[in-house]
């Protein structure tokens, strides 16, 4: 599973990227129903087990980009 969170002008955002069985597991409906609670816009993004790996790199590059470019 891969957290991402963001503010943006007092809104909360946030993204969970994972597998269906990550999203069945207890553990993960608590940290979703935490951030529910703390008022978070959240987006949950399932993806397969064989392409996992993948999708968990692209999030990681994306977001460096992202970080490069808020400066």
């Amino acid at each position: 599973m891969q957290i991402t969170s963001n503010k943006i002008s007092n809104t909360k955002y946030m993204q969970i990227y994972l597998t269906k069985d990550e999203l069945e597991k207890q553990e993960t409906k608590e940290i979703i129903e935490k951030y529910k609670k703390e008022k978070y816009h959240i987006s949950i993004f399932i993806s397969g087990k064989e392409n996992y790996p993948e999708i968990l790199e692209r999030i990681i590059v994306k977001q460096v980009e992202l970080n490069r470019n808020v400066c």
